[in-house]
């Protein structure tokens, strides 16, 4: 008789998802594959700009264009990756979620010892919904 056990391979029970796990599965199935074209319009928009604008950040506007500039050069190098521009001398961040194409903004507020980190509404979503209407 062997000492082999015969049960040795058994499936392991279903694992639950989490919410956050169930919204990523969707994100990816239902994930934009946008060209480079639509990235740098959608990147370079008065929208963005102005959101950008609004933030602060404590670097000047004429840096967060530069971010803005280099976060295109690598997401169109590396799609599927995302991507951040970090000041050090300024405690900030911009960077792009490309699983959910969103502009994203990290920094600490000026005399405060918290930190902000907003998402901006204007996602790449919807710079192509308002351009395909506006082509109508």
């Amino acid at each position: 008789m062997s000492n082999i056990d015969s049960h040795f391979f058994q499936p392991s029970p279903p694992q639950h998802r989490t919410v956050e796990e169930d919204e990523n599965l969707e994100l990816l199935a239902n994930r934009l594959n946008p060209t480079a074209e639509q990235i740098t319009e959608w990147l370079q928009s008065p929208q963005i700009r102005q959101w950008l604008n609004q933030q602060m950040m404590g670097i000047p506007g004429n840096l967060k264009l530069e971010a803005v500039n280099i976060l295109i050069n690598k997401i169109i190098q590396v799609s599927d990756k995302d991507h951040r521009v970090e000041f050090a001398n300024a405690n900030a961040a911009i960077g792009v979620d490309v699983l959910r194409w969103n502009l994203w903004a990290f920094y600490r507020l000026p005399y405060a010892r918290g930190y902000q980190a907003p998402d901006c509404g204007y996602t790449l979503k919807l710079h192509l919904e308002q351009k395909a209407a506006s082509q109508n």
